[in-house]
């Protein structure tokens, strides 16, 4: 069964990434290209949708901690935000450029990432602390470090956004 769910996982993967670079080939060459747009509301849904990953695959590698990494399933979670970014890289390709965000949204992004390498550090420690206390076990810290930075840059990036 669980060698099934795993194939079935990485068939999907496979299919949705090939989509994701056919998407970001073709869509530049087609009059579908009028619809990609960077805007404010595509920023925020960005942002949205990196906490939305964040929390369920850290609520995922918590409650399903032996299968999050062997069946793939992580990836599966974070495959939205991958999906969202995507989108950006089709706009820039559309504008030529990679200057698709204003100035504010960049500065916000950049004192985002600031803020996330500074909780990552110490998040990484209560992962090292739980798995040397026999608490998690195996590669769990890969996919918590990657939905940990992913939850704190997003929510950290529309925290800057709104504050000003």
């Amino acid at each position: 069964m669980e060698h099934n769910v795993e194939k079935l996982i990485k068939i999907i993967l496979l299919v949705i990434i090939i989509l994701a670079g056919l998407s970001y080939w073709l869509i530049p060459k087609s009059k579908l290209r009028s619809g990609f747009q960077m805007n404010d509301k595509v920023f925020i849904i960005t942002q949205l949708i990196g906490i939305l990953c964040g929390v369920a695959g850290l609520s995922i590698t918590f409650i399903y901690p032996q299968y999050i990494i062997e069946l793939h399933i992580w990836e599966l979670v974070v495959m939205p935000y991958f999906l969202i970014l995507t989108y950006w890289l089709i706009v820039m390709k559309i504008r030529k450029s990679t200057e698709i965000l204003d100035e504010k949204q960049e500065y916000d992004m950049s004192k985002a990432g600031g803020i996330t390498f500074g909780i990552s550090l110490p998040a990484m420690i209560i992962i090292y602390i739980l798995y040397q206390n026999g608490i998690v076990q195996g590669l769990i810290w890969f996919p918590y470090y990657i939905f940990i930075a992913i939850l704190i840059f997003s929510c950290s990036t529309i925290f800057q956004y709104r504050k000003n």
